[in-house]
């Protein structure tokens, strides 16, 4: 039996959101919707590993994957796929305008979107994607919506976990209220945002190019205070030559099942790379209880330990190094040193922060999937420890230069505030406050009964 076409009435009904469910007023000329009306979702391929190759081949075709899923879609590291999996169906392949969302991601990325402004090759995409298609709406005003929800932790919301994985299904996208302005509306919000957003991206630019200026200037204050004393003909007294695995108890770390409840949410600070951004750690993002500790392979780091990436995408351009100010557990990404000695320790992360680019250039491993250090060469590298005399002097001489760097530069750390901002513009722009609007438009109701129309014929 075929399903009985609804009027427009009915429709109207069913795309509108109530007037009790709808978060804040808007503009008397815009509504609210239910968006189902104006995109057509199609979820990814799920590949078999087998099929995934890193590099193009004849007979492959480029796949998109969560790792592409960027500001500004990432063209250079794709998998590639056999084209076999997209002959039949032309909706798996990306096309001009379309919105990819990673759906299947840990939960601070999830939601996140990538808009297909031009398609440089043809190119199909994974099973924890979901492509959005825009249609009767503005793309980029539809782009900019998906985008806030995302800055502003409203798609994450949507989300179950499942593991150490949170998803968003497709049927929750299709029922999300969307605050639909005039079509023309539409077009003045998306330009003015593009221009507002422009303009904040230009000058995190230059933030950025600041803090690499500021980053390098403090590395030789740091490599200078380090190397006073020292001749290239002999070593002054005292001073020894050592390699970095006779002089620390060195060990990794673990993640406890992101399953088990009671493994999380305790007490015991549990450090990743996203916590080794600062010099001296006492607190981190996540925690893990005594239960999680003995069932994993995480270990506890004495206070006064020194921990190190050695594995992320973040060694691209810099080394992390941080001096703990408590008893923690790291994750498999860190290292953990200690030679007993706290001043020692504290020693050997000024000599990272000093060196930090020619230990990446000398210890970085090429050819692998995701950045790390070639570890057990590494702890081959020789430093040269003054007597622990000279050594406290150094490290007071270095900590009093740095404060005096960092409290010259703090205009520099507003990388959040930046965030905040962009969330901020866009909040506005979804509340018809950008003073974009002409209250004189046609109500974008009529719009929505154009396209609804099409559905009663």
């Amino acid at each position: 039996m075929s399903k009985k076409k609804m009027t427009l009435e009915e429709l109207l009904e069913e795309a509108l959101v109530l007037e009790e469910e709808q978060p804040y007023e808007l503009p008397d000329n815009w509504i609210w919707v239910r968006i189902f009306n104006f995109i057509e979702l199609e979820r990814g391929i799920t590949f078999p590993a087998s099929a995934k190759n890193f590099e193009a081949n004849e007979g492959l075709i480029g796949c998109a994957r969560t790792a592409n899923i960027q500001e500004e879609f990432k063209w250079d590291d794709l998998i590639y796929v056999d084209k076999g999996y997209t002959k039949e169906n032309k909706r798996k392949l990306v096309k001009k305008n379309d919105i990819l969302m990673s759906v299947a991601n840990s939960y601070h990325l999830v939601g996140k979107i990538s808009f297909i402004n031009e398609v440089k090759e043809d190119i199909t995409f994974g099973g924890f994607l979901l492509c959005i298609r825009p249609k009767n709406v503005n793309v980029n005003f539809l782009y900019y919506y998906f985008r806030y929800l995302f800055l502003s932790g409203k798609i994450q919301q949507l989300a179950t976990q499942t593991t150490n994985i949170a998803n968003i299904s497709a049927k929750k996208i299709q029922t999300l209220p969307i605050q639909l302005p005039p079509i023309n509306e539409q077009k003045r919000i998306a330009k003015k945002v593009e221009s507002l957003l422009s303009k904040i991206d230009e000058a995190k630019q230059l933030i950025e190019e600041a803090k690499e200026t500021f980053e390098l200037r403090r590395a030789a204050i740091i490599k200078t205070i380090l190397k006073e004393g020292l001749s290239n003909d002999k070593l002054p007294t005292g001073w020894r030559k050592i390699k970095i695995k006779d002089l620390f108890t060195i060990f990794g770390g673990g993640t406890p099942s992101k399953s088990k409840e009671e493994y999380w949410n305790g007490k015991i600070p549990w450090i990743s790379a996203k916590d080794m951004k600062t010099t001296f750690i006492s607190e981190t993002m996540d925690y893990i209880t005594d239960e999680g500790l003995k069932n994993s392979s995480a270990k506890l780091a004495k206070r006064g330990s020194v921990a190190m990436v050695v594995r992320s995408g973040i060694l691209q351009r810099t080394l992390p190094v941080a001096f703990l100010l408590s008893e923690c557990t790291v994750n498999q990404d860190l290292k953990v040193f200690d030679s007993g000695d706290e001043w020692i320790n504290k020693y050997f992360m000024w000599y990272v922060k000093g060196n930090e680019k020619s230990l990446l250039h000398n210890y970085s491993k090429s050819g692998t999937t995701v950045n790390s250090i070639e570890f057990e060469k590494f702890k081959t590298h020789e430093i040269l420890l003054p007597p622990v005399d000279v050594l406290k002097r150094k490290i007071d001489k270095v900590e009093s230069a740095i404060e005096k760097e960092e409290n010259a530069n703090e205009i520099l750390n507003i990388a959040d505030s930046i965030e905040a901002l962009k969330q901020s513009i866009l909040s506005k722009a979804f509340r018809g406050e950008l003073r974009t609007n002409d209250p004189s438009e046609e109500n974008a109701i009529e719009q929505l009964k154009e396209v609804l129309q099409e559905q009663v014929k």
